[in-house]
């Protein structure tokens, strides 16, 4: 008889700032209530304000950064006994989270898949080596107990020393996007697990678009949010946002946020450290061009 395991959270977070923000604050609270441990790991620093209203559940985890989100999740695994598991999931912090996440684990958990995300696709990036792109996106991705065992054998592969040790930027994103966010789900269903994901990204496509292959978390948050009751946006979307001439528009992320988010929440002191975020982005691609000329 199978003893109980336990199920682990890794949520990986990049920052220079001396505090955990708002926005990855409330993501670790909520992914706390699914998880009997959360792992939150980011990137080093000098300085560190610990917050505090993180779940007792919330670990605190300090790596440098080598190779990517693949490389803080290898690293997070290093500290854990993975087969103390049945259920590992991987979630880095693109995402701003704004209502609960019952949802998606109510289905996640009723389809019994072996590995499972929130949204998959098919496009084909330039540098892919593979045949078959079709991958689950690796900003949130569910390894159930078959997918485990199966992870720590590609994990084993060679090839991720020589991610975490590419000092090159480029080849070592381009080695990622292959080893990690094409390679793994292909890995998987080339040993007979069963995948899938909460969006469709071929039928929402044919539903919005006439079934043309896009990043529908950048391209279509909008209907996600408003006709699906998808919990989460890009923070792409919001950094790339010319906020001062669109508050005003009834689709602009903040009023879809403010009304779509979970009212229980602090949504207002999370709109405005999003609005700062932006601005922060507008000012760096401001003085970039600036000093580009």
């Amino acid at each position: 008889m199978e003893t109980s395991k336990k199920k682990l959270c890794v949520l990986i977070h990049f920052s220079n700032g001396s505090f955990i923000p708002y926005y990855v604050q409330i993501f670790a609270n909520e992914l706390a209530l699914f998880f009997d441990e959360v792992i939150l790991i980011g990137n080093k620093r000098e300085v560190f304000v610990m917050p505090e209203n993180l779940n007792s559940k919330i670990t605190i985890l300090f790596e440098k950064n080598e190779g990517y989100d693949f490389g803080m999740f290898y690293k997070a695994l290093q500290t854990v006994n993975l087969s103390e598991y049945n259920q590992i999931a991987c979630v880095n912090d693109s995402n701003i989270l704004f209502n609960k996440l019952d949802t998606i684990f109510n289905w996640g958990n009723a389809t019994n898949f072996d590995f499972w995300g929130l949204i998959d696709s098919y496009q084909k990036p330039k540098i892919s080596i593979h045949t078959e792109n079709y991958h689950i996106q690796s900003h949130f991705m569910v390894f159930n107990q078959k997918a485990i065992l199966n992870l720590i054998n590609y994990l084993k592969n060679p090839i991720v020393k020589s991610i975490l040790n590419e000092r090159d930027l480029k080849k070592c994103r381009n080695a990622v996007i292959n080893f990690w966010e094409i390679g793994l789900t292909q890995y998987f269903i080339k040993n007979d697990l069963s995948v899938g994901s909460f969006i469709d990204s071929v039928a929402f496509s044919k539903t919005y678009l006439g079934g043309k292959k896009t990043n529908i978390s950048i391209k279509l948050y909008r209907e996600l949010i408003k006709d699906n009751g998808y919990p989460l946006i890009k923070k792409k979307v919001i950094t790339r946002s010319f906020l001062p001439f669109s508050l005003g528009l009834s689709n602009h992320w903040k009023n879809i946020i403010k009304k779509y988010g979970n009212q229980q929440w602090n949504i207002e002191k999370l709109l405005n450290e999003l609005v700062n975020i932006n601005i922060q982005a507008l000012k760096s691609k401001f003085f970039v061009k600036k000093v580009g000329k």
